[in-house]
């Protein structure tokens, strides 16, 4: 299967911003102190995750050194689709984007002055935005919707959760 320059240096671009990821995460969680009353405390659950993020990333590093590519099926989940199965636009460079944007989301909510409200909603939508074509319509639907699910979350966060997101 022959792969474009292009292509395989986003590839490796995104296992390596995964990676950078779980490292981060696991560094952060780290250094939470330990919680007296809790055996796991509130480290416990993000040191899980990163680790899941490290499997992740070094899964598909491998995936990438035995030179196949990621995100590219050989057939079909759906027995019979695969007639129906064209190629795929294969879009690299909006994968790391979309990563980009969270974690700038991540780094946004990690001020103080910036509330979950807008962070949540602006990265919903430029999120959108990248994934899509950008049509007038569509980008309308698409801020609507934004702000929709980002009251919803906010919503849900503080009411069922009980948690302050501010």
């Amino acid at each position: 299967m022959q792969q474009d320059g292009v292509t395989r240096t986003a590839e490796v671009a995104y296992v390596l911003l995964i990676l950078a990821a779980a490292g981060i995460v696991w560094r952060e969680a780290s250094a939470l102190p330990p919680a007296p009353y809790d055996a796991l405390g509130p480290k416990a659950f993000p040191i899980l995750v990163s680790y899941a993020l490290a499997a992740l990333g070094l899964s598909m590093l491998a995936w990438l050194l035995l030179g196949r590519s990621l995100g590219r099926a050989g057939q079909a989940m759906v027995v019979g689709l695969d007639d129906l199965m064209g190629e795929h636009e294969r879009r690299p460079r909006a994968a790391i984007l979309t990563l980009l944007l969270a974690f700038a989301y991540a780094f946004a909510l990690s001020f103080r002055s910036v509330g979950f409200l807008p962070a949540t909603a602006v990265y919903l939508f430029l999120s959108g935005a990248v994934l899509g074509p950008l049509e007038r319509r569509r980008l309308t639907v698409l801020a609507v919707f934004a702000v929709a699910a980002a009251v919803a979350l906010d919503l849900l966060f503080r009411r069922i959760f009980k948690l302050d997101l501010t």
